[in-house]
């Protein structure tokens, strides 16, 4: 699977989340047209850069849009910003730590951000039954792993 950059990964998630997919996101990125995606609510400037960095990435940048990807590397504020932007995810819904998010995910977001998110962050399920958030993802080199683990299909 092709591993692309936060920012790239992040901007092709806003246009999925805006509608514009697939082959016709394709098109879009080689012609370049802001037009298609101002709707998105990204400046144009991002978007400029996102082309100047698909069109010196371009095999990836399809292959991406096609098959899928995983982030190379991501951040506590590029995972909530895919959170909010992708799965359209609550605030009400999420609690930040500096290096850790609690989480009330179903199970089509978990296997979403399973296929996603780098093996940096670990997404432990809670058992607390009092708490509203159901699992914390942490940052994995800060976290020693002793808990129940959400699986990773490979």
């Amino acid at each position: 699977m092709v591993k692309l950059s936060m920012p790239a990964g992040l901007m092709i998630e806003a246009a999925i989340a805006g509608g514009v997919e697939g082959d016709h996101l394709i098109e879009v990125i080689r012609e370049k047209k802001i037009s298609a995606l101002s709707h998105i609510g990204k400046s144009e400037e991002s978007w400029q850069s996102f082309f100047k960095y698909a069109e010196e990435h371009w095999e990836d940048i399809v292959l991406a849009i096609k098959n899928g990807f995983t982030f190379k590397f991501i951040t506590i504020k590029g995972l909530q910003n895919l959170l909010l932007t992708r799965i359209s995810f609550k605030e009400e819904n999420l609690k930040i730590g500096d290096s850790w998010l609690e989480l009330k995910l179903n199970e089509s977001q978990l296997t979403f951000l399973l296929s996603r998110i780098p093996h940096q962050w670990l997404f432990i399920k809670q058992e607390d039954s009092e708490s509203p958030y159901n699992y914390r993802a942490v940052l994995a080199q800060r976290h020693k792993v002793t808990c129940k683990k959400a699986s990773r299909k490979e």
